[in-house]
């Protein structure tokens, strides 16, 4: 990705609340009531909440506003900073004068007569004999000041070397007499010649001194030191890395390119090492494992008498440290300040440099950082990732879905085989390294965890046809049960506290710091003090047993549990939760190769007797759900460490569901509207089909032919007459491979072939890439035959958000249905019954609103694929008769619904949508003609 240089020079200025906004482009109104937003909540500190649809320049807004008021921010706080610093040394100067003085009277001797004294200099006197002028104000300032050289690198500061002395360096003395403080080399100076040193920083040995070297005897002083402001970072986070690619590709055409910017990611997206490095011997399920292996020394000395050979740590680790750590390095190498992950991997590679934990350095000075929202939401990943956000900006774009994904980051389904695996694991530690209490604590309490779930599941009598039985119960019921079997808090706490222990005994997936580091290096140098050869070949079972740590799965068990069952515990949550306890026969597959010791699921070592590698059986299993219904319970945390939070999306309404469903007010809140003109797009509900069929998309109807069949009508009419693209959106993959089994029997899916190529959304995400390039280019006409494409998708799908459909990628969008979450699914079945008991005390919406809200959220989203920019046009048809119903038209977005049509027959829509499309074909003719 190449860099747009920092001389881009703003097209258009705005000044708002004080703040002077750049825009590459002149912004539409939404664009400026959303930057108005951004920055009154920055300012104020308050929450914002901002619908603006898709196409409207959301984006930009965004990341115009908020790195312009963190511009003028810092400018702020280094301004007071230094009017501080000036008072500061002002005062100073007085103090010193007055020991000065008192000095000189302490000197005189006392048998001499007193001769006649001048007045004592009066402080107003002094200051006009130092040149030092008081401000009117707060900012008092030297007429040359005094000033503490700050490095325009500050990122250096992570190479600090500690107990720094710092002099000034004059030829004479600090003469003040003028104002001026003369110096050989006008700067203040650490006692490090290193030339890759020069941050100055405040001396951490309160021993230290500033040297003053003239004639006069040595005297201590303490001259103030000039605080560095702190200036908040912008976190901007959306729903995936893609999603984060536009994002970035956006700043990158703003005069805030030069901006210090990180992207966040796992080690799958960013580990430049050979997934293959040890095969076949020694196989890995992730990079995340590979990585942690590499980087561990106890664990390389495990693989080393495995290969029997001696490893090293990852090269590319050795080299992260030094090639990727500063902005600065990042210059030099040609990678601009604002880069995507793909230029940072690029670089790694280059540089034989580690692109992850280069990530982690450059996080420490990044002025504006972009990650998926989860990594801020989920406690557990926050954590793990380090993330100190007291003070900073939390921006999460395409945030419709954030009550969802903060229920999902307090819920816990604890399965019992792997909790048993997990016992296991820190059994065979315990046994083997006797000295440790803490890993035996910890089997005992998943150990009694285990057995209040086969007593809970005793009582299961009851199976339906798929051989599963469920009991569930309160919170508070749940809590006192634990209680009664000795798994209650008191016991939690002591498992929590044996869990950070055991954590931190592992190579921790943080950032590494000096400290982290030189302990490896210490590590390394044992190593290398011996004939490792000769230690690999030597090496006790006593010495192996020793190397045992827990697993990175068990890793994961351990911190869920901690996380949730903190919440589940907290007398303010433990009314939200909703405990549920399933039995279920399932045919287990038992893995028993691998990394060359006996392994099972998702890398535990299994315990029980080896068995063939194909080894499968039925067996009963025990899955235990911890569901929070209140969302607010990990937004809560979040919210009061920030300075605000700016929630964004396309389809936020309505508003007062996220202040309630989040516990948190939104002080500022805006609903924005489209940025296209009226005839750019063309709305109509559906009714009925070319056969007269009703289309009503309840369940008891979508299962018959005739609906299946006046379905595949609508869409073959509507193929004939929409050019290129068309989306069509199902409720489920369910219902999507009903039709599609369906046409193909009728021959009907032959005839629609005859029009567009037609491609249905893969379930698996990693076939989504090819099927897309497939998709645009049959769009464009490149794959030959059928000039055009029909791609059958779901709501909540990749396909319903996130991907570019702008143009002749989608000029029509068939939406299918009303799609309602299942609600035979638990989680949506407690939600409801939840909110219906608290919609008066919590002002939550009662649960069949938040019912319908859920569905008219996903239907929005689907919707927003049909217009991406202020020149696209396209038609909206939505296909269900329950949409000619005004109360059904209430939840679409207020772009769409003041757009909507109830067109009686089908032959009237066609005949519309004929006339809209070549109308807007027309158009187009004539303005490529102009142009």
């Amino acid at each position: 990705m190449s860099n747009t240089g920092s001389n881009v020079q703003p097209v258009f200025t705005y000044t708002i609340g004080g703040v002077r906004i750049e825009m590459p482009v002149k912004p539409y109104p939404s664009q400026v009531s959303m930057m108005d937003k951004v920055i009154r909540g920055c300012q104020k500190q308050q929450n914002c909440l901002l619908e603006s649809p898709t196409g409207s320049g959301k984006t930009l807004a965004l990341l115009c506003s908020a790195l312009a008021w963190q511009r003028a921010e810092k400018a702020r706080l280094e301004k007071f900073s230094e009017e501080e610093f000036q008072q500061k040394l002002i005062e100073w100067q007085l103090k010193e004068q007055q020991k000065k003085q008192q000095k000189e009277k302490n000197q005189k001797k006392p048998n001499t007569p007193e001769k006649k004294q001048k007045k004592l200099n009066t402080p107003e006197k002094k200051l006009a004999e130092t040149n030092i002028s008081p401000a009117k104000n707060k900012g008092l300032c030297l007429s040359t000041d005094v000033t503490i050289s700050d490095d325009s690198e500050e990122e250096m500061a992570i190479f600090k070397q500690p107990v720094k002395k710092r002099k000034i360096n004059n030829s004479k003395d600090l003469d003040m007499s003028n104002g001026k403080s003369k110096s050989n080399d006008d700067s203040i100076m650490t006692n490090d010649s290193s030339a890759n040193s020069s941050l100055m920083t405040e001396d951490e040995d309160e021993n230290n001194e500033l040297k003053i070297e003239n004639s006069e005897p040595k005297v201590e002083n303490n001259l103030p030191k000039k605080s560095k402001p702190i200036t908040p970072v912008i976190y901007f986070c959306t729903r995936t890395h893609k999603q984060i690619e536009q994002v970035i590709k956006e700043l990158q055409r703003t005069s805030f390119n030069n901006a210090k910017s990180c992207v966040l990611a796992s080690r799958e997206h960013t580990c430049i090492q050979d997934s293959n490095i040890y095969y076949p011997q020694i196989s890995y399920k992730s990079k995340t494992e590979l990585c942690k292996d590499l980087l561990d020394p106890r664990a390389r000395r495990r693989n080393s008498i495995k290969l029997k050979r001696a490893l090293d740590r990852c090269n590319y680790y050795d080299n992260g440290g030094v090639r990727i750590s500063t902005y600065g390095q990042l210059a030099k190498f040609g990678v601009p300040s604002v880069w995507d992950v793909e230029d940072i991997v690029r670089l790694g590679i280059t540089k034989h440099s580690c692109p992850y934990y280069g990530t982690r350095l450059l996080l420490k000075t990044a002025e504006i950082v972009f990650c998926p929202y989860n990594y801020i939401i989920d406690p557990v990943i926050r954590s793990t990732m380090n993330l100190k956000l007291k003070g900073h900006v939390i921006i999460v774009d395409e945030a419709h879905n954030i009550e969802d994904q903060c229920r999902e980051a307090a819920s816990l389904q604890l399965d019992q085989t792997l909790m048993n695996l997990a016992k296991a694991d820190c059994e065979k530690i315990y046994k083997s390294c006797g000295n440790s209490v803490t890993y035996g604590r910890l089997a005992r309490y998943l150990s009694d965890l285990s057995k209040w779930i086969d007593q809970k599941s005793g009582d299961i009598k009851n199976y339906d046809d798929y051989n599963r039985g469920v009991l569930s119960w309160s919170g508070t019921y749940t809590i006192a049960s634990f209680d009664d079997f000795g798994v209650g808090l008191t016991a939690f706490e002591m498992f929590k506290k044996d869990c950070e222990v055991a954590l931190a005994d592992l190579v921790e997936e943080g950032e590494p710091d000096e400290t982290k580091n030189s302990k490896k290096e210490n590590v390394e140098n044992e190593l290398s003090d011996k004939n490792e050869n000769e230690m690999i070949e030597n090496h006790s079972s006593k010495d192996q047993n020793s190397d045992l740590v827990i697993t990175n799965a068990t890793k994961t068990l351990l911190s869920s549990i901690c996380s949730v069952f903190s919440l589940f515990y907290d007398e303010k949550y433990k009314y939200d939760y909703h405990v549920s306890l399933a039995k279920v026969m399932q045919l287990k597959k038992f893995e028993h190769k691998g990394r060359g010791i006996s392994t099972g699921i998702d890398g535990w070592i299994n315990s029980g007797d080896a068995a063939e590698p194909n080894d499968s059986r039925p067996v009963w299993n025990n899955v235990v759900s911890f569901l929070c219904l209140n969302p607010a319970a990990v937004f809560d945390g979040l919210k009061s460490t920030v300075r605000n939070i700016i929630l964004t999306s396309g389809t936020l309404s309505p508003m007062q569901s996220f202040q309630s469903e989040l516990g948190t007010q939104f002080p500022i809140a805006l609903e924005a509207s489209h940025v296209i003109k009226q005839d750019q797009c063309w709305v109509s509900s559906v009714g009925v089909g070319p056969s007269g069929t009703d289309l009503n998309g309840q369940f008891q109807n979508i299962n018959t032919y005739s609906y299946q069949d006046e379905m595949g009508k609508v869409l073959l009419d509507v193929c004939a007459v929409v050019p290129h693209g068309v989306l069509c959106f199902m409720p489920s993959y369910t219902l999507m491979d009903k039709l599609y089994n369906r046409w193909q029997v009728t021959g009907l899916l032959n005839r629609l072939s005859q029009i567009k190529v037609v491609m249905c959304e893969p379930r698996r995400g990693d076939q989504l890439e090819e099927l897309m390039a497939k998709y645009y280019a049959a769009v464009r006409g490149d794959e030959g035959g059928p000039r055009g494409a029909l791609f059958l998708a779901v709501y909540r799908g990749k396909i319903s958000e996130g991907l570019d459909f702008s143009d002749n990628n989608a000029r029509a969008v068939v939406a299918v249905g009303i799609p309602f979450p299942n609600y035979k699914e638990e989680s949506v079945k407690h939600k409801k019954d939840y909110n219906n008991k608290h919609h008066k005390n919590k002002g939550l919406l009662p649960g069949w609103e938040w019912y319908q809200i859920q569905a008219y959220r996903a239907l929005n989203q689907a919707l927003g694929r049909c217009i991406r920019h202020k020149n696209d046009w396209g038609a909206i048809l939505l296909v269900d008769s329950r949409y000619e119903q005004p109360k059904n038209q209430t939840g679409l977005s207020k772009w769409i619904r003041g757009r909507v049509e109830n067109n009686g027959s089908w032959s009237t829509i066609m005949t519309k949508l004929k006339n809209f499309v070549e109308t807007r074909q027309l158009h187009d003719s004539t303005a490529a003609a102009l142009t």
